[in-house]
């Protein structure tokens, strides 16, 4: 079962996916997608990110490939957004890079996931981040429709939320963060982290996506409910793995310690 988080910076994917795994290996095989990408190598204790990047651009890149006919579509529409940013050449080539390493990895998962549980920090769904909120063009509803209708998709999607200030703050104190995010003019990243909710909002709730999509609030909150929140996700995960009611019939109720409306929350 392949689960991906996605949420704009700041949200608190890694360190929910952290949580979250390790509740889950205490009934089931659960890995990160990294732990998949990393054992082809014998290299899974490597911790430093940009390491753990070239590990996945090496070992992806023949899986992207291999699996390019089958998403040449998803491939040529991503082009084509990425030429609409008008963005150096530098970044073009690193957010190609990235796309290219996001579906290697996704079709490594596939192959070798086996009975396992494969938790996801940065899939082919996130690649809407880099297509949709660093740029200067408008994003249309079209754009969002058109990319959630190619986007190779895994099993569960996780839309980890935060109220904006929370994220606006996290992302100022990041130290990992993204090129385009190191700047400390609070106003520009309040403007990135607002387009990138706002498109993370539109996405889930298209036609192919929302029917397979869980949504957490994530809070600024005390230990004991982040660790309630992490707990709720992993029982859902594993009813879910389980054969438990499928996703479309859960109930509306909300995960974590502020409601987030949608019909994909658990009660």
């Amino acid at each position: 079962m392949m689960i991906e988080f996605i949420g704009s910076t700041g949200a608190g994917k890694t360190t929910l996916i952290s949580e979250v795994q390790r509740r889950l290996a205490e009934q089931a095989q659960a890995v990160t997608s990294f732990d998949l990408v990393a054992d082809l190598l014998g290299l899974r204790r490597v911790t430093h990110p940009t390491l753990r990047n070239l590990i996945q651009d090496l070992v992806g890149l023949p899986f992207f490939v291999g699996s390019l006919y089958r998403h040449r579509a998803f491939a040529v529409f991503a082009l084509k957004v990425l030429a609409r940013h008008k963005s150096t050449t530098f970044f073009t080539l690193n957010y190609l890079r990235s796309i290219v390493r996001k579906i290697g990895t996704y079709e490594i998962v596939k192959r070798y996931q086996r009975d396992r549980i494969v938790l996801v920090d940065e899939g082919t769904v996130l690649s809407a981040h880099l297509l949709f909120v660093f740029t200067r063009a408008i994003t249309s509803q079209e754009d969002i429709e058109k990319f959630a209708s190619l986007v190779p998709l895994p099993d569960l999607v996780v839309y980890v939320k935060a109220p904006v200030e929370c994220l606006v703050q996290r992302s100022l104190q990041r130290s990992d963060a993204r090129k385009e995010m190191r700047s400390k003019d609070e106003m520009l990243v309040e403007k990135y982290v607002s387009r990138a909710a706002d498109m993370f909002d539109r996405l889930v709730e298209t036609q192919r996506i929302r029917d397979r999509v869980l949504i957490v609030a994530n809070p600024d909150a005390s230990e004991g409910e982040r660790a309630a929140v992490a707990d709720r996700v992993a029982t859902f995960i594993l009813n879910d793995e389980a054969g438990g009611e499928p996703i479309s019939t859960i109930p509306a109720g909300r995960i974590g310690p502020a409601s987030v409306m949608g019909d994909k929350h658990v009660s």
